[in-house]
């Protein structure tokens, strides 16, 4: 049975093949239940953090070729792949150094919008902070390049070193077919990752 309330599921996590602590068991544990139902609509994002040796991750070429292009014209540098747990789901993970030369500026954006003080914040706090915004980035590219209006898109930020994901231009759920002040282009076919 399939108990499917959207059409896609982003689960984004600092730990998404990076075991740390507890949120990576919860995330590798259901990983196997949800891709029954998901399928390759269920991506896990994570932080695309240099290791000597990463074997829980395996880099498929194959998966969302089409969006790869656009997804590195738009400055976002993503490792597409297989999370290797039971269930293997699709995995982004984002090299958000890139991001570390412009981190006052956007800093300085979650300040102005949404007063999140960033001021004495150190850099175990300043560096999640950017990779949430990488990754809100990548689930925007993602959505503008695959999705429709018509689509329903569920996000999940686990603790607060993802807090700052939904913070960034995402306003997927502002988009309404029947909103004068929130056009929805036309996007691509939904993709057929293999």
């Amino acid at each position: 049975m399939n108990h499917r309330n959207s059409d896609y599921l982003f689960e984004t996590s600092w730990e998404i093949c990076n075991k740390v602590g507890g949120i990576y068991t919860v995330l590798s544990t259901k990983a196997a239940t949800v891709v029954n139902s998901y399928h390759d609509q269920y991506i896990c994002i994570g932080p695309d953090i240099p290791k000597e040796y990463n074997d829980d991750f395996v880099e498929d070429p194959s998966l969302f070729k089409n969006w790869r292009d656009i997804v590195a014209r738009d400055g976002l540098k993503v490792r597409i792949g297989r999370w290797q747990i039971v269930g293997s789901p699709v995995v982004f993970l984002v090299d958000f150094t890139s991001f570390f030369e412009k981190k006052n500026e956007i800093l300085t954006k979650f300040w102005l919008r949404y007063q999140l003080d960033s001021i004495s914040g150190q850099w175990d706090y300043i560096e999640p902070a950017l990779f949430g915004y990488a990754a809100g980035r990548v689930i925007e590219s993602f959505y503008n390049f695959y999705c429709s209006s018509m689509d329903k898109i569920v996000a999940q930020f686990h603790e607060w070193m993802t807090g700052t994901t939904p913070s960034t231009r995402l306003r997927v759920s502002a988009c309404s077919p029947s909103s004068p002040w929130s056009p929805c282009p036309q996007k691509s076919p939904t993709p057929t990752p293999r």
